[in-house]
């Protein structure tokens, strides 16, 4: 079930508000009965990945709560920036494209500690809960781990199921206070819908804001048209056209010819921080700089490929004082 995206919180006393948890969605198919004890994690498009989360798979088959149980939990994996405290995405796909995560869990988790955040209860002992109203179905989450201590599972993994909030306003005040990526809302009364069809789950979510680095630019008819972005840690981003106006147009071209700053146009990405260009670059015209250009952009988020949402160029700071 996936919340669809609003522009305002629901409001009204059937509503149920949870924060949202910035991560990767996993559904975790368990049955750890006598007869036949197995873990599988999938993804929302139900892509088995339960070898890049094997810490997760491991943390649940240890839960008391679960023993001689079967359940079909859905939830979010997630590490916690230790710094600002709450969800990192970004670290989340560090950790995922990591050498050290693919050779060594538990290295991996002492680098970039998982969480697996439960917010919703599909089956349980064999029995289909998607027609159980939300509102039942997460109280009967909360019971299923009502004796299981966060502390008290492995060293590993923490697994704990979301807090629900009535007042949604004052969640989403709070989410943006704390930077947090936003809140989810569900009806109380409503069923578990596969997908969006429905009208039962919305999102709210906050503009991410970062400070990406353009390494070149892509040319259209001699016209500067996009900026190709990267993350500090080498990451492609994708590439920002919106809010390109004719003013960074010129900044650009007045600095990346300028010789006080040898910042000339080259052909080949020599600076480029991936060993090998997107596919979605090849073929284009391309101008690279000698030098990467930090740049303020937004986006709606950043997806599971570790490419910005519709991205927008807000300003180039370290240009803005060469006008």
């Amino acid at each position: 079930m996936a919340p669809i995206l609003a522009d305002a919180v629901p409001q009204g006393p059937q509503w149920l508000h949870q924060l949202k948890w910035d991560g990767i969605r996993l559904i975790a198919d368990c049955n750890l009965t006598i007869k036949d004890r197995s873990i599988k994690l999938y993804t929302k498009r139900m892509l088995d990945r339960t070898s890049s989360f094997t810490i997760i798979e491991q943390a649940l088959a240890q839960l008391p709560a679960l023993q001689g149980r079967s359940a079909l939990l859905d939830g979010e994996a997630v590490v916690i920036d230790p710094r600002l405290r709450r969800p990192s995405f970004s670290l989340i796909l560090q950790r995922q494209r990591s050498s050290i995560a693919k050779q060594n869990d538990i290295a991996a988790h002492q680098r970039w500690p998982l969480s697996y955040v439960l917010f919703d209860l599909i089956a349980l002992d064999g029995q289909d809960l998607r027609t159980w109203p939300y509102e039942a179905r997460h109280q009967q989450l909360l019971n299923l781990f009502a004796q299981q201590k966060i502390d008290s599972l492995s060293n590993q993994v923490s697994v704990q199921v979301a807090d629900v909030y009535e007042d949604g306003q004052a969640l989403w005040s709070w989410a943006v206070e704390h930077q947090w990526e936003g809140i989810v809302s569900k009806l109380k009364k409503a069923p578990y819908s596969c997908g969006k069809k429905h009208q039962a789950s919305f999102k709210c979510k906050k503009e991410l804001e970062l400070t990406a680095l353009a390494y070149g630019v892509i040319m259209n008819e001699g016209r500067i048209a996009s900026l190709i972005l990267f993350s500090h840690e080498g990451s492609y981003l994708g590439r920002v056209a919106i809010g390109l106006q004719q003013q960074h147009r010129e900044l650009l071209e007045t600095w990346a010819q300028h010789p006080e700053y040898a910042t000339k146009y080259a052909a080949e990405p020599a600076l480029c921080p991936s060993k090998s260009l997107p596919q979605e670059l090849r073929r284009l015209s391309i101008r690279w700089f000698h030098a990467p250009l930090p740049c303020l952009v937004a986006a709606l988020e950043m997806n599971e490929s570790g490419l910005l949402r519709h991205p927008k160029l807000l300003a180039l700071p370290y240009l803005s004082g060469q006008a």
